[in-house]
C-alpha cells in the first residue's frame, strides 16, 4: 500500500472542506463548547480544535488500513 498524506496537510483539507460546507449552508460563524472561534483557518485553531481535524484523519486511514489487509 502507497504511503498515505501527512496527516497534518490532510487535517488542515479537512478543515477546509468543513469551513466551505459550512459557509456554502449560509454558516458565517461556529464555536467549540470551549467559545473558540472555528472559522477561522487551521493555523488559527487551537491544538485541541486542530485535534478534532487530525482524529477523523486518524480513523479515516485506520479504515484503509484495515480494509487494505
Amino acid at each position: 500500500m502507497p504511503a498515505l498524506p501527512d496527516l497534518e496537510l490532510v487535517a488542515e483539507k479537512v478543515h477546509e472542506s468543513w469551513m466551505k460546507t459550512k459557509q456554502d449552508q449560509g454558516v458565517t460563524t461556529r464555536q467549540s463548547e470551549t467559545g473558540e472561534e472555528l472559522m477561522v483557518p487551521y493555523a488559527q485553531l487551537s491544538e485541541p480544535a486542530k485535534e478534532l481535524d487530525r482524529m477523523t484523519v486518524r480513523t479515516v486511514y485506520a479504515a484503509i488500513e484495515a480494509l487494505s489487509s
